[in-house]
């Protein structure tokens, strides 16, 4: 069970909160929790016969007596679409056409998991896994790419306040903590309208015994499936964001392959007539342990970090978790952003201004403006997204019209490889009506740096792997369905309406 972790954990819960309420939250799950085994199917198969027509027949042993009992044919192409089951005592053999099965009569399993990177699940869909899927699509995140703003716009719910649970009030001119938000699931109203999510005392371990928490949430998760007769049912994981944030690329394709798996498992429970949808918030960037502080920068310049806004020069940062992007509040944006962007780990910052956008980097400068949800990117020198030759392509596409105000879904599509992906749009949406309360500055750090709190970066000995920014990496996620093709790339408010 990993006892240097649980007592990591009780640890950490007790310098955290400073309660006794939350040591028995923190001890609850310990409790509960037992060494329970889902039935598995089986990683490998017994054989794989080839066809002349270029389909294959691969023969599971899934009662491991040693005799084949299940059948699955592959299409030209790789996907499962036949299913054949052995005859027994009570049941006749069966045979199953899956991309015959009307998907209004059968449930609708949405599996969300939290931080998974398109190029690792395109990585394992071209080796052979999740077979069972049409082939991923991606899905672009919200920017900063965080797990409650994007679960909200994906599933709905009340609107953010802010971009994590621990928030500056402008208003109020004080921070709001962010603990007691966090595991009262206040911060996080989408989860409502979930049918699965653990409690969120399980979350006080997520990170220090990720493992123990993803084990406990398959149990959960196929108990809903299993009682299911039909309808959609939506399941997310957090267990996946601490099994991520800790183990990075290999600790992510290892739960990627138990959630393979896992939805073989349904799938052959259910005779095939099921259909699954598998999804994620947001990409992780596999890289780095280091933190970023930047109070000693910015004192250099004369500004002071504070946790209130009084003087023109004080500046207040949000310090919350480990993220690679940083939020701040001040009066003085602009000359905030020409000092963070002199130290190398600042890739880009943003900034509104009057009714624009400012867009920032140490060699470039533009402006953003909006109209009928369309966009204009107008550069004052440099090209701080790399967008020009875009935009020029687009333009020869009859897609810019005469005041240079870009199609947003013709600008979505050409961005689906961009070192930003759809940039505009989500920079946009990130200080006009993401949250109730948006930072008045948004700076990008380099991929392995992280900004946040210290006590978490020691307590978990710091973040092989996270999220926020801008860049690819960060952003890309992905959704794949047996119930239909996935477009190439789809925003999160597009998912469920595809779906449906």
């Amino acid at each position: 069970m990993g006892y240097k972790y649980i007592n990591l954990g009780i640890i950490m819960a007790i310098c955290m909160f400073n309660s006794t309420k939350y040591f028995f939250i923190l001890m609850l799950p310990f409790a509960l929790w037992g060494c329970r085994t889902l039935p598995q199917f089986p990683e490998r198969a017994m054989r794989v016969e080839p066809s002349s027509d270029g389909s294959q027949w691969i023969t599971f042993d899934t009662n491991k007596d040693r005799n084949p009992d299940y059948w699955q044919r592959e299409d030209i192409s790789g996907r499962k679409v036949e299913l054949r089951f052995a005859q027994t005592s009570r049941h006749a053999e069966q045979h199953v056409l899956l991309d015959e099965i009307d998907h209004s009569q059968v449930p609708h399993f949405i599996i969300a998991l939290d931080g998974v990177p398109y190029r690792l699940i395109k990585e394992l869909y071209d080796q052979g896994c999740f077979r069972l899927f049409y082939p991923p699509g991606k899905l672009v995140s919200t920017f900063p790419a965080m797990t409650d703003l994007a679960f909200h716009r994906l599933i709905g719910g009340k609107k953010p306040i802010a971009y994590q649970a621990r928030h500056f009030d402008r208003q109020k001119n004080r921070f709001i903590s962010g603990n007691d938000a966090y595991l009262s699931g206040a911060a996080a109203d989408w989860a409502k309208k979930l049918d699965y999510r653990c409690s969120f005392m399980w979350d006080t371990v997520a990170y220090i015994n990720p493992q123990m928490v993803f084990d406990h949430e398959l149990e959960g998760m196929m108990s809903v499936f299993r009682r299911c007769q039909n309808g959609k049912k939506i399941v997310y994981s957090v267990g996946t964001a601490g099994l991520g944030t800790r183990g990075g690329r290999e600790a992510i394709l290892k739960y990627l392959r138990v959630i393979d798996q896992f939805c073989e498992q349904i799938v052959y429970e259910r005779k095939g007539k099921v259909k699954i949808t598998l999804l994620a918030d947001h990409g992780h960037n596999m890289s780095g342990r280091g933190r970023v502080n930047f109070e000693q920068l910015l004192k250099q310049q004369g500004y002071r970090l504070a946790d209130r806004l009084e003087e023109p020069r004080d500046v207040v940062t949000i310090k919350y978790g480990l993220v690679t992007y940083a939020a701040f509040f001040t009066d003085e944006p602009a000359s905030v952003t020409r000092v963070l962007l002199t130290d190398p780990v600042t890739t880009l910052a943003c900034y509104p201004q009057n009714n624009t956008i400012i867009v920032e980097t140490i060699d470039g400068k533009a402006h953003i403006h909006e109209k009928n949800g369309n966009y204009r990117y107008q550069v004052e020198y440099g090209d701080p997204l790399a967008l020009n030759e875009i935009i020029t392509s687009l333009q020869r596409l009859g897609k810019v019209d005469e005041q240079g105000f870009i199609d947003d879904r013709a600008l979505l599509q050409a961005t689906t490889r961009h070192l930003y992906p759809d940039p505009l749009h989500r920079i946009w949406l990130a200080f006009n009506g993401l949250v109730h309360k948006p930072a008045d500055l948004i700076v990008c750090l380099k991929d392995g740096w992280v900004h946040g709190s210290a006590f978490f970066h020691t307590m978990i000995g710091g973040a092989t792997s996270t999220h926020g920014s801008l860049n690819y990496i960060n952003s890309m996620t992905f959704v794949m369905s047996m119930q239909k093709p996935t477009p190439s790339i789809l925003r999160l408010d597009d998912v469920m309406p595809y779906f449906d």
